[in-house]
Formats: structure tokens, sequence, C-alpha cells
């Protein structure tokens, strides 16, 4: 039996939809008080008749933090995509090690118990190593704590050391990179906040760039790894590397808005970022912009996806293809 944590945020309902369509049932964990608004609005993005594949999903109510109900909700099972995590593209969030870190450590020490057959871990690109002259990072790029690196990769870079002591004990697993991740969601936050942003017209745009990749490719490239030999493995998935205002000029064709013209340059964006914080611990909430995310937004880090291909020849969808998709279904529901 296949367990998916995670299973209603962006990555864990596209997957489960993937892996419905190879097997009959598959387990999926949510806590008492899950949204499910994502899982709803991706099965909708794949079919006009959701509730027929909803019902073929066996949940079961557990926390990744509560050792006892994740232990019940682990038992029977042969393979595990933990994705499950506090995305936080800034320098704040709630319970990140909680969840990142511990979470990680307590979904592995099951896994060992039960001897499950093998094991896929969603970390991401911000785990990985940074480019200070603009070369391509690779899985073997060394990772540096820096200004650069943010609480949420700090972590994410923790939650991966907790997997590969796993695998130094015996467990079989695979850990992917993603980009940053664009697909229909039905939540408001991380990659998707910005398509709702661009929906009501945005006239800023920022000189930085990263990698994205369509979530889509993300689920497949994971159930590829998961059904062959390979683990014991780091893999960055990648589709491209792009410019913000070449995402952001896509999305803004997409939702038949005009594109961003006005240039943020870092000093500006970090001094807002600046304030925010300070705005942020006063008023005692998350700001959406700190420093780390203005120094973020401005950099500009290339990523390899060469070693997935080459494992598996797999071939990724193009990003442009991916915003037009999501716009056009955002603009029909």
């Amino acid at each position: 039996m296949i367990l998916v944590t995670g299973a209603t945020g962006l990555v864990g309902g596209h997957l489960l939809w993937h892996l419905l369509q190879q097997y009959e049932k598959i387990v999926a964990i949510k806590r008492a008080s899950s949204n499910m608004n994502t899982i709803h609005t991706v099965f909708k993005f794949y079919t006009k008749t959701p509730d027929e594949y909803l019902k073929k999903i066996v949940w079961r109510i557990a926390d990744v933090n509560d050792y006892d109900s994740l232990q019940k909700a682990m038992s029977g099972i042969d393979q595990i995509y933990h994705c499950a995590a506090v995305v936080s593209l800034g320098g704040q969030g709630e319970n990140i090690d909680d969840v990142n870190v511990s979470g990680t450590r307590n979904v592995v020490e099951l896994a060992l118990a039960y001897k499950v057959k093998k094991f896929c871990y969603v970390s991401s690109i911000a785990a990985c190593g940074f480019s200070h002259k603009g070369e391509m990072i690779n899985e073997e790029t060394p990772f540096q704590s820096s200004t650069h690196k943010t609480p949420y990769a700090a972590s994410k870079h923790a939650a991966e050391q907790e997997i590969w002591k796993g695998i130094e004990k015996g467990l079989k697993a695979i850990i992917v990179n993603p980009g940053v991740i664009l697909g229909v969601s039905g939540a408001k936050s991380s990659s998707t906040l910005l398509f709702h942003q661009v929906k009501r017209g945005m006239m800023f745009y920022t000189l930085g760039g990263s990698g994205y990749v369509d979530v889509q490719d993300v689920v497949k490239a994971m159930i590829l790894l998961m059904d062959s030999n390979i683990h014991s493995e780091r893999f960055i998935l990648v589709g491209e590397n792009n410019s913000n205002q070449e995402i952001l000029n896509w999305m803004a064709t997409g939702f038949k808005k005009p594109k961003p013209f006005i240039k943020v340059g870092r000093r500006l964006i970090t001094v807002i970022g600046f304030f925010s914080e300070i705005s942020g611990k006063i008023f005692k909430y998350t700001p959406l912009l700190d420093r780390s995310m203005g120094v973020s937004a401005t950099n500009r880090s290339y990523y390899s996806s060469q070693k997935i291909k080459d494992a598996l020849g797999y071939q990724f969808n193009p990003i442009s293809k991916c915003i037009a998709d999501v716009c056009r279904f955002m603009l029909q529901n």
C-alpha cells in the first residue's frame, strides 16, 4: 500500500491524481483541521467527475509531529511519498523546523520500523548549493549557510540529513529537489499566490530569476523514480531557468493583463523587506516580504536537471505552457 503525506497540498494533490491512474486505492494523511480545497480544485483540473476519484483515497487522520497518530497511520504501508512541509519563501515561517525537520525524522524512524520498501522525500532547490557567479547548480554543489539562505532553506537541508541518516540504516530512499513549483492549486500560498496577484494586476518586477518546474513533472518524476531500481540518490527537478520578468509576463499574457513594467532593484526591495520584518515583529504576523526574500527576488540562480534526464530520459513540459494552462483554468473557474 502507498502512503502520501502532505496530501492536501500542491504536490500531494497532483501526486494523488497521478497515482490513482495506476492504483485503485491510495492511503493519504491529513490533519483534522486540513483544508480540502486544494485537492478538490486539483482534481477538477483533471476531470469533470472528481468525486469518482476522490472516493478512492483512504484518508487517515494524523500529524507528522504526533508520533502516536503517525504510527497508526503508517501501519501496513510499503511505499511512502513524504510531501508534508511548511513552505515559506521568506525568512519567517510558523513551525518550520517542527514540520520540516522533526516531522521528517518521525516519518523516517517509522518507515524503518515498518520496513517500508521505498521512500520518496520532496525537498527543494532551496536546499541545494548557491552559485555566486552564475554557474549551474547541480546535486553536488555544496550547501553553505549564508545570508542568501532562509530558515526555510536551512530546514529543508536539515530534513535531507534525516533522510540520509535513514539511508545509512537501510532505508531505500530518493530525494527530489524541485524548483519553484507551478500548477493549479486551491490555496493562495507560495508560488500559487503569484498567479492570484498577477490576475489582479501587477506593475512591478525584479531582475532575479530561478529554476521553475511544472507540478505535473514533479509528481511524474517521483513516480518513475519510485518504480525504478534507483535509490540513495538526489535529483534536481527544474524544467527551465527563467527570469522573474519572463514568468510574470507569461502570467500577465495568460490573464490578459498588462505586463509588469516597473523594475524594482535590490536596494529598494531590501529596504521594504526590512520595514516589513519590523512591522511583523511589532504586530506579531508573518510578513509577505522580508530582507531574505528581497535578496532571493533579485538573485539569478541556474539549476541543472541533467541527472534526472540521464537517469530516466525525462523531458520536462515548457514552463510557458504550464503557466498558460493554469491561467486558463483559473479564468474558467
